[in-house]
């Protein structure tokens, strides 16, 4: 499929698909139609870039990514580093929670002391 309906499908624009092409995050074939060349990609394409994109949407960075996808699928990465990879994600993750609920916590409060002055006032 062409890059544009590979967009259309992922809901991602082409610079961003061009651009994970270019980190080689997908990869694509060259097909030529007189002068102009076109980027050609793979069903399996359109499935990484669905992973590509829950990954970032659970917080791995574009280099973990990488990294997973290299290496995931293939036996140079035993069944231990793979765990190992998401019990850090987990512990990233729960340290973020704690972060937010304190966010929380802090503005709850203030939200709560404004709302009781302002009635003082009145």
């Amino acid at each position: 499929m062409l890059i544009g309906e590979l967009a259309k499908k992922t809901g991602l624009s082409k610079d961003t698909v061009r651009f994970y092409e270019k980190l080689g995050l997908i990869e694509a074939t060259t097909r030529q139609a007189g002068t102009r060349a076109y980027l050609e990609f793979s069903p399996e394409m359109l499935e990484r870039l669905v992973l590509i994109t829950q990954g970032k949407s659970l917080g791995f960075t574009l280099n973990e990514i990488k990294h997973l996808i290299e290496t995931w699928g293939t036996v140079s990465m035993p069944m231990t580093e793979k765990l190992n990879v998401i019990d850090r994600k987990l512990d990233e993750i729960t340290a973020k929670m704690q972060q937010l609920e304190e966010i929380k916590s802090y503005l709850t409060a203030k939200r709560n002391r404004i709302t009781q002055e302002s009635g003082d006032d009145q």
